[in-house]
């Protein structure tokens, strides 16, 4: 019987698997049209699919309830510079995750900017049913590129996440 669950979970898991960049490929071609200075080659990438996060649901028997998530893409690019350099402040990051998601609206929630990397958290919110569907994570320096790409009904994961905080006014008490 083990073995037979074994089996199970092994075929779950690895037939919502993917190591392929397909999915985050329009993000990485946008980012190259808006910096034709450089080239980026796949160095990892993998895609979970919302079965994974059902038979983790199962396992912790829906205690965080990560059924709620489609799908993680997660892609690492080598980044190789025809120049000496380029120009972080051309990308314009929501115009490039439309290319992606084009009937969410993206908005920039975190920016951080050091002079040789940049890092942008942006939220893709599904104005129709006016929920957060999608979140994605852009790291870029002269050497690597890190795109992840999380979708589902964030709303219902935030309100899960936040549910410890509930009740509490936001000052901290000190021991």
């Amino acid at each position: 019987m083990k073995n037979l669950l074994g089996l199970l979970a092994f075929i779950t898991l690895t037939s919502c698997m993917s190591f392929s960049d397909r999915s985050l490929r329009p993000i990485r071609d946008a980012i190259t049209a808006q910096l034709p200075e450089i080239h980026l080659e796949k160095e990892f990438a993998i895609s979970i699919g919302s079965g994974v996060f059902n038979f983790l649901d199962i396992i912790t028997l829906n205690e965080a309830d990560l059924s709620e998530l489609d799908t993680v893409h997660v892609a690492i690019y080598e980044v190789s510079s025809t120049g000496r350099g380029f120009d972080f402040s051309k990308l314009d990051l929501e115009q490039t995750l439309l290319a992606k998601d084009p009937n969410l609206h993206w908005d920039t929630v975190v920016r951080v900017r050091k002079p040789d990397e940049r890092v942008w958290v942006l939220a893709g919110i599904d104005l129709d049913r006016n929920s957060l569907a999608a979140i994605a994570v852009v790291v870029l320096n002269a050497s690597e590129l890190v795109l992840i790409h999380v979708d589902g009904d964030l709303s219902e994961l935030l309100e899960y996440a936040m549910a410890p905080a509930r009740g509490h006014t936001g000052v901290l008490k000190s021991g």
